[in-house]
C-alpha cells in the first residue's frame, strides 16, 4: 500500500474561480485551467491547508487550495516557474475577498514570497509504503 502524509483537507465540491493565470490549458485528475484563466478544482482534491505555523481560517482555506494546485502544476512543469509571483498574488486576492484583513494577507504574501526566494521548491509529497 502506498500513501501520503500531511494532508488535512479534501474538497467536497468543485471550486470554480476566475484567476489571472491566462494563456494555459491544463486538465489533470484534480482540476483544470482554461486559457481564459478559469480554474476548476474537482471534488476530492487533497491539500494541506496553509503552510508553516499559520492557522487555517475560513478566510484562507480556498486560497490555500488554489495556491496548492497551481504550485503543484508549476512543480509538474505544466505551468512555468515565472508564474509563481502571480500564483502567490492569487492567494492574497482570495484571502482578502473572503474577509481576511488586508494587512494580515500582506504579511502572509510576504512570507510565501520569502519562503520561495532563491530556491526551487518541490511541492510533491513523499510517498510512503506500508
Amino acid at each position: 500500500m502506498k500513501y501520503l502524509k500531511g494532508l488535512k483537507y479534501v474538497t467536497a465540491e468543485p471550486i470554480v474561480r476566475q484567476t489571472n493565470i491566462k494563456g494555459h490549458s491544463i486538465l489533470t485528475r484534480f482540476g483544470s485551467l482554461d486559457v481564459d484563466g478559469k480554474l476548476t478544482i474537482f471534488d476530492w482534491f487533497p491539500w494541506d491547508g496553509n503552510s508553516g505555523p499559520v492557522p487555517n481560517w475560513r478566510s484562507t482555506l480556498e486560497a490555500s487550495a488554489v495556491h496548492d494546485i497551481l504550485c503543484n502544476w508549476i512543480n509538474d512543469g505544466l505551468l512555468p516557474i515565472s508564474l509563481q509571483p502571480m500564483v502567490d498574488q492569487e492567494y492574497y486576492n482570495i484571502c482578502v475577498e473572503h474577509g481576511l484583513w488586508e494587512w494580515v494577507a500582506k504579511v502572509r504574501l510576504i512570507a510565501i514570497r520569502w519562503y520561495m526566494l532563491g530556491k526551487k521548491k518541490s511541492f510533491h509529497r513523499k510517498v510512503y509504503e506500508a
